[in-house]
């Protein structure tokens, strides 16, 4: 089954590129993996893909087509809205510790595209995380 498939790349705290594409996310994921494969040095970083949820809120009522998309994803209601889980996927190839801390240079972070308002939110998490801690 084909989803819209969200693909955020971050490197140094800044979102370099975001597109969504048609796709089953597994697949996506898989291209998204090879394709920072290439990019990958193994003599100076990590090679790391996590697996996560998110978790969406939207408010009530959904449409046919929202409950259709969403409903394989644990669509609950609840006080005026649906919530759902999302897996995020975030493929980590320029990284490093530095004493007992860890910081990811460059990802891709690879989701179900929901709509702006989530998308923003995963641009900004993509940023955040890439970004160099203070201090």
């Amino acid at each position: 089954m084909s989803d819209r498939v969200l693909i955020v790349r971050a490197e140094y705290g800044e979102v370099k590129e975001s597109r969504v594409v048609d796709g089953d996310i597994l697949q996506v994921v898989r291209s998204i993996a090879r394709e920072a494969l290439e990019e990958w040095d193994p003599a100076s970083s990590d090679y790391v893909i996590v697996k996560d949820r998110y978790e969406v809120s939207i408010k009530l009522p959904l449409t046919k087509e929202q409950f259709e998309r969403y409903s394989k994803y644990g669509l609950r209601r609840g006080q005026g809205v649906a919530s759902f889980d999302i897996p995020v996927y975030m493929v980590s190839f320029s990284n490093e510790w530095r004493g007992d801390s860890y910081r990811d240079k460059k990802v891709y972070l690879i989701t179900i595209y929901v709509d702006e308002e989530v998308e923003s939110e995963v641009k900004e998490f993509a940023a955040e995380t890439t970004r160099e801690a203070e201090g």
